[in-house]
């Protein structure tokens, strides 16, 4: 694809020593996080190929729904935005607290930003079925918290 080095890299979010020194072995090998981080640059890369926006526009949407949730329900989006989903770890707090925000994000990339559950559910890295169940609980959700957060949310984006 020809992607200059420097793209790659502040896409990454990584120095571009970072990179060449792990290319020509000068250092050790690079952490989890560097490759992973390299990883994701190249397939918004791939996804951006011949002019094709449409995959990154929902990414970006996604992740600013998911900004949107967890400013809406007091939590830490970075948090959010890096647990697992797949974890299923709801003996744990702060795991069922992300995934609350997560709810949201979905629902407001569907219902609110117009985003098929398809799309929203590649750029979340999830099943279309876990975005379907997931809107389906919080629209079933009887907490008057949460019923508020929505009702504020239609508010705005209507």
């Amino acid at each position: 694809m020809k992607i200059p080095v420097t793209s790659l890299c502040v896409q990454a979010g990584i120095g571009t020593r970072t990179y060449y020194d792990a290319l020509s072995g000068k250092t050790d090998a690079p952490r989890g996080d560097t490759l992973a981080r390299l990883n994701h640059a190249l397939d918004r890369f791939k996804l951006s190929f011949a002019g094709d926006k449409g995959p990154i526009a929902v990414h970006a949407a996604y992740k600013a729904a998911l900004v949107i949730a967890a400013a809406q329900l007091k939590a830490d989006p970075k948090a959010v935005f890096h647990s697992d989903p797949s974890r299923k770890a709801t003996a744990d707090k702060d795991w069922l607290a992300q995934a609350r925000v997560r709810r949201l994000a979905y629902w407001i990339a569907n219902q609110m930003l117009g985003f098929g559950v398809t799309d929203v559910a590649r750029a979340a890295g999830v099943t279309k079925q876990a975005v379907s169940n997931a809107k389906k609980e919080l629209e079933d959700d009887e907490d008057p918290e949460m019923q508020r957060v929505l009702q504020q949310l239609e508010e705005l984006f209507s």
